[in-house]
């Protein structure tokens, strides 16, 4: 892996992947003694979309963008990052007395969750749209099923 020859797109979303999985192991709760880190609960989900939007970055050729499943792949993980650091901030500052205690690591992941869908989405080729990815990640299933399934031999 050359990072000075990977496209940009590859290399933003590489980089907010890793410092999001970083984060998960930073403290997200700091109360008096109880102090918690990413790696529980909504956590676990966050922190595989980051190793998933990590590895769809490495695979490939490097020195071009992300080919629309991988594309599509890693937008929906940084869009289900988002969406679950949302809820966890929203159930916390529900309780507001959570709401007070959330620690600096929960803030450097929402902003790598964050920055994952912003550089998935604003640096794609040209020709990527959203449903031209749902399409191609389809078409990628249907392909893989129908290759998968042997002969059927019971005449």
């Amino acid at each position: 892996m050359n990072f000075q020859t990977m496209s940009k797109q590859r290399k933003f979303v590489l980089i907010a992947a890793a410092i999001g999985i970083i984060a998960m192991f930073l403290p997200w709760i700091d109360a008096f003694f109880i102090k918690a880190n990413g790696m529980h609960g909504k956590g676990i989900i966050v922190f595989l979309c980051f190793v998933a939007a990590a590895v769809m970055a490495y695979m490939g050729d490097q020195a071009k963008n992300l080919d629309k499943t991988s594309w599509f792949i890693t937008l929906i993980c940084g869009a289900l990052a988002t969406l679950m650091m949302i809820i966890f901030y929203s159930e916390a500052s529900s309780n507001a007395m959570m709401g007070s205690l959330l620690s600096y690591g929960f803030y450097i992941a929402a902003i790598a969750a964050i920055g994952l869908l912003v550089a998935t989405y604003v640096f794609r080729s040209a020709g990527d749209s959203i449903k031209g990815g749902l399409d191609n990640l389809k078409d990628s299933i249907e392909q893989k099923t129908k290759s998968g399934n042997p002969p059927n031999t019971n005449s």
